[in-house]
């Protein structure tokens, strides 16, 4: 009896090899989106040298600019993807990551921190474009089934690979005086990216989505309370939450944010399609929101951890993520054979249980421990949670809509993710602060930093017990992933659409 029953390869592919292709454009995009968030650790310590006045708490920005922007402007990229194709989105943010990453590096010939940070943000907007886009071209063009769901789970596979060639290459360009070559380097893989992406990715229509209108008004005001609520919160712990500009930055950014909703709710053709505003779709994305943002706090003070009281290398601190590239494929490889068997809600809470495990750990892990000991286990347990969370929550909602919302689809993912990790900096960054400044013990406040991240998975755990519950109380067929002919058409009116995706089990 065969482990798996692969369904036959979809008829859109002209060829395996445009499928090989195509696969490896979303692969190779969420590698990079990893790599970008974590290339800047290595080098933090270098950077505070070459850059003026940097203090600790300023360090998180290097970290908190790429999610910052990717985050935010993901909420808009899908619905750019679904209105004007997904092949065109995606070689525009190709381009615009090979210009902003090749300024990144020559922000070296500067002291400037504050354009450094800028040129980080701008990087992240390319990402924003090209990963939900080469993941939306993968929902058009898969069906619901066993080869969509291995496809999800290599691209997931991807994160872990992408963080630790991030963070071993910035190590290695850090370590022998060269970090701008991460950033060169970077430029040339969106090239390459490109041109893979020209030579392989097919124009796919879509003339129902043609025929919605942007909604400019929801995507500028959502856009814009996400950057100031983001950046109020990371440059909090540098500057106090009672300072002036901090208060003011993040009320509007909140009130900007509530004011999207309303706007959401009210317009013809909202950027958030009204299929996916539901609970359980709130539910789902909550989770993944909390899980990531504690990790995003496990990786930046991890590295802290290492540098600075451990004195590791930059080398020798990339290469412990090796680890998170060996078992990230073995928990997406596992997940892409068994992810039609297990119910989603159980694999999620399992994902968000990770990440509490694994920042736990880190939380009380001596100093003078041996990385193969606590270190080595952490980073083993947190790559099953890097390696279900996303392909699990991406797969489910991906299923769960229409062809024409599949770059949506992948963006609601994608914001969740990237912008939680922005988010969560600047509260850790804010405890970080306040314990330091108490007890001017550093290790002492990394850990009330790490106590921020703990906290904030065990709210996603919580978040993944209600969602399985939920799913037991609102569903009665057995919690399946729908098949292709389940999943909402794009003939629906709006009412069967929403009674499909809520019936979804999760």
């Amino acid at each position: 009896m065969a482990l798996i029953a692969l369904d036959s390869r979809p008829t859109t592919f002209k060829s395996r090899w445009q499928e090989y292709g195509v696969v490896a454009v979303a692969c190779l995009a969420q590698m990079l989106n990893q790599a970008g968030s974590t290339q800047c650790l290595p080098m933090m310590n270098e950077l505070a040298n070459v850059f003026s006045n940097v203090s600790h708490t300023d360090k998180v920005w290097f970290m908190a600019a790429f999610p910052l922007t990717s985050g935010a402007f993901i909420l808009i990229s899908g619905k750019f993807g679904d209105i004007y194709g997904l092949r065109k989105v995606l070689l525009c943010g190709t381009v615009w990551g090979i210009i902003w990453t090749l300024i990144t590096g020559l922000t070296g010939y500067t002291d400037s921190v504050i354009f450094f940070c800028i040129c980080r943000s701008m990087h992240g907007i390319g990402l924003a474009f090209i990963l939900p886009s080469a993941i939306g071209v993968i929902g058009n063009m898969y069906p619901n089934g066993q080869r969509k769901a291995i496809v999800f789970s290599l691209i997931g596979g991807m994160a872990p690979t992408g963080a630790w060639l991030g963070c071993l290459f910035g190590g290695i360009t850090t370590q022998f005086g060269y970090w701008q070559w991460a950033y060169y380097s970077n430029s040339i893989m969106f090239a390459l990216l490109g041109l893979l992406a020209y030579f392989t990715v097919p124009t796919i229509e879509n003339e129902s989505a043609k025929e919605t209108k942007m909604d400019w008004l929801g995507a500028s005001i959502g856009v814009t309370g996400l950057i100031l609520f983001n950046f109020a919160t990371n440059q909090a712990p540098e500057v106090g939450w009672n300072s002036p500009y901090v208060i003011a930055l993040f009320a509007i950014g909140f009130i900007l944010i509530v004011a999207f909703f309303f706007v959401e709710k009210n317009v013809k053709s909202p950027l958030i399609p009204r299929d996916v505003m539901n609970p359980h779709t709130g539910l789902i994305l909550a989770v993944v929101a909390f899980g990531w943002a504690s990790f995003s706090v496990y990786v930046f003070y991890y590295w802290s951890f290492l540098l600075n009281l451990k004195k590791y290398t930059p080398i020798a601190s990339g290469a412990t993520y090796t680890t998170f590239a060996i078992f990230g494929w073995v928990a997406s490889l596992t997940v892409g054979l068994f992810i039609r068997r297990i119910r989603p809600s159980y694999l999620l809470f399992v994902a968000t249980a990770g990440f509490l495990v694994g920042i736990a750990m880190l939380s009380c892990t001596p100093i003078d421990q041996t990385y193969f000991n606590m270190l080595l286990a952490q980073m083993v347990i947190l790559s099953f949670g890097m390696d279900i969370s996303f392909p699990a929550a991406s797969l489910v909602l991906s299923d769960s809509l229409p062809k024409k919302h599949q770059g949506m689809a992948s963006s609601l993912v994608s914001t969740m993710t990237n912008y939680a990790m922005s988010v969560s900096l600047g509260f850790a960054g804010t405890a970080e602060a306040k314990v330091f400044e108490a007890t001017g013990n550093i290790l002492k406040s990394y850990r009330a930093a790490m106590y921020v991240g703990v906290g904030l998975a065990a709210t996603g755990c919580c978040c993944a017990v209600v969602l399985h519950v939920l799913s037991y109380v609102r569903t009665s067929h057995g919690g399946d992933i729908p098949t292709d002919d389940e999943r909402p058409s794009d003939d629906m009116d709006l009412e069967e659409k929403v009674t499909t995706v809520s019936d979804v089990s999760v």
